[in-house]
């Protein structure tokens, strides 16, 4: 059984006369030990999903279930010791600006009549995990936003919780700095064994830690599964403009004039398993006919470099076939452009 199951879940609300749909008819399972992306443009739902997944917002319609347990089910008592298991970190930290790091990573154990001395000590382990154990004395207002976000981890995990919730928790914060805490929490993954779902509308994020995505659209769950094979082979447009990201308006401007012997755009991603052999120059060599490489790079996916390219294929349309299957046959992943993505 998943640790956290979502049975047609659909949130609507009552803005003056208009009722708006925030989601539709979501259906999720998330195992123990995953760390599962929810990923969506601003606007798409995401955020009302996740304020969900603990009953900060109560579904319309449809179950949330926890570890086996029904949160609609639950009293309030219940749902506050249920919600006790579930941490949450936020893009703003929410950090209690009066009070020093040390006691806003007790703050929850306080609330929860824990002892000061074991509050303390508690406390002291948390920023030790989190690499701040030099901080305990400083305030907020001393801290870079990495440090900040360290510090709201360490409160989350101060109630030992089962899950923590990443609501766009690396949104305002550098490269750099996003890199170290996504690195954080793969490590709290793996060592803590706390499942860790991330809600982010940006695709390299999922790609650097997560093992599986949710793609969210207008409210709609459109696809998901584990990322490599999402971002290899991207099925609904949604999908296919987050990955696309960067590329979109270099594919938008493929179709000028002079691109006129560039028959079809495709696609296609080398995995840990197809990188090795020169696949293009030998299909080039094969074929006789010139491939114009119109696009490459490589992403890091899951841990491992994936290669990918947009390829203008000749204009024969029995040739185009040809080189298609030809790629297959090797184990590359292929899809036809969308020229409208982004």
């Amino acid at each position: 059984m998943a640790l956290i199951e979502i049975h047609h879940l659909s949130k609507k609300f009552r803005q003056k006369e208009e009722e708006i749909t925030a989601l539709n008819d979501i259906n999720l399972s998330i195992e123990e030990a995953d760390i599962y992306g929810i990923i969506g443009m601003s606007g798409a739902g995401k955020s009302t999903l996740v304020r969900c997944l603990n009953y900060l917002e109560r579904p319309t319609e449809g179950e949330v279930i926890i570890d086996g347990q029904n949160l609609g089910l639950l009293s309030d008592r219940e749902l506050r010791v249920r919600r006790s298991e579930i941490g949450m970190i936020f893009q703003h930290f929410n950090l209690l600006m009066q009070k020093n790091v040390i006691d806003n990573v007790c703050f929850p154990l306080r609330l929860k009549k824990v002892g000061k001395k074991e509050a303390y000590k508690k406390a002291e382990e948390l920023l030790k995990i989190v690499g701040l154990e030099t901080k305990a004395k400083a305030y907020p207002s001393q801290l870079s936003g990495g440090q900040k976000q360290r510090v709201a981890i360490a409160r989350a995990l101060a109630s030992s919780p089962k899950i923590l919730l990443c609501d766009e928790a690396t949104s305002a914060l550098d490269p750099q700095t996003t890199d170290s805490i996504l690195k954080l929490l793969k490590q709290i993954n793996e060592e803590l064994k706390i499942t860790v779902v991330i809600i982010t509308h940006q695709m390299n994020v999922v790609q650097e830690i997560c093992n599986k995505v949710a793609i969210i659209e207008s409210g709609n769950l459109v696809e998901n599964g584990e990322v490599e094979e999402i971002f290899q082979n991207p099925k609904s447009h949604a999908a296919r403009t987050l990955i696309y990201g960067e590329n979109a308006n270099v594919i938008k401007s493929l179709n000028s004039p002079e691109d006129m012997d560039i028959g079809k755009k495709i696609r296609i991603t080398f995995s840990k398993n197809s990188a090795f052999e020169p696949v293009i120059a030998n299909m080039i060599m094969h074929f006789q006919k010139p491939v114009n490489i119109l696009q490459a790079n490589t992403r890091d996916v899951g841990g491992f470099a994936v290669g990918e390219m947009i390829l203008g294929l000749p204009a024969d349309k029995h040739l185009q076939i040809d080189m298609e299957e030809y790629l297959k046959a090797r184990g590359i992943q292929l899809q036809e452009v969308d020229e409208n993505v982004g």
